[in-house]
């Protein structure tokens, strides 16, 4: 049989002494109330203790997360300076290759590009691979520059039939005349290229030369075709190395088909032969 709990009736009354509607609870509430407050106030210390906890434990987790952070960038670092270093070891031999390519850029009348240590030993300031390699990058793009716009190679392959210089007349045989460039052994209509990028600045007929073209390239440097049976471009044309630009032939002083190729620096002839080959 299931005993009845007992319930005590609790008349709340306000300042003007009119009570309000009684409210019944459980006696043991009221007997043992000290329990119930303290049980709450318990339940109120543990909630308390668990939002410190927690906070705490954020914070740790923050600190360990920094410490990762500052370990992977000093790791990063620690890598960088290693890869330099080996980069170093390394460029020092690509400097020697570029000074024999200057030595190259020299013979053919052109300003050699320095390596920025210029008698002396390596510099410490390049710190970075990034550094490193912007400095070969603009390097190289001045040899390409130089490579591309520098005349080399021949105009039309065939047999030099006649140098630069000196010699017989090959009309009379007789007496001595300056050869301003190369003769080229070609057949009639084989085709002409340039040797060089550059801009046409003549195009046409010019006294002893016949048919000629005349083009002008970077670092001071011009080509002249001479004796072309047919001119295939225009002046002010920009040209490519190695665009056809004309057809061989025996247009003015000349004894038979042939091309006849010079190269000027600055003004004044030099000889061809030196721009045939690296």
């Amino acid at each position: 049989m299931n005993r009845k709990r007992s319930k005590t009736t609790v008349i709340f009354v306000n300042k003007n002494q009119s009570s309000s509607k009684p409210i019944q609870v459980p006696t043991g509430y009221i007997v043992h109330w000290k329990k119930y407050i303290l049980g709450i106030l318990g339940l109120f210390l543990i909630l308390i203790s668990s939002i410190f906890y927690l906070i705490r434990s954020n914070s740790s987790v923050e600190l360990a997360k920094s410490k990762l952070e500052l370990a992977l960038l000093k790791s990063k670092d620690k890598l960088s300076v290693i890869d330099t270093s080996s980069l170093k070891k390394h460029y020092q031999s690509i400097d020697k290759k570029l000074l024999t390519i200057n030595k190259y850029l020299k013979a053919r009348g052109l300003k050699p590009i320095l390596t920025g240590n210029e008698g002396g030993e390596q510099s410490d300031d390049i710190l970075s691979a990034e550094e490193i390699g912007e400095f070969y990058d603009n390097y190289l793009s001045k040899i390409a520059y130089n490579v591309a716009y520098t005349p080399m190679g021949y105009p039309h392959l065939g047999t030099i039939t006649s140098g630069y210089g000196h010699r017989e007349n090959p009309f009379s045989g007789e007496n001595v005349e300056t050869h301003k460039g190369l003769d080229i052994r070609a057949n009639y209509g084989d085709v002409v290229k340039c040797t060089a990028n550059g801009k046409v600045v003549f195009a046409g007929r010019r006294g002893g030369y016949g048919n000629c073209i005349v083009i002008k390239h970077g670092n001071g440097f011009e080509t002249y075709y001479g004796h072309l049976s047919k001119i295939l471009v225009k002046v002010d044309e920009d040209v490519i190395a190695g665009n056809d630009i004309g057809k061989a032939g025996s247009t003015g002083r000349s004894t038979g088909p042939h091309l006849h190729y010079e190269v000027h620096k600055n003004g004044k002839v030099i000889n061809p032969r030196s721009f045939l080959t690296l």
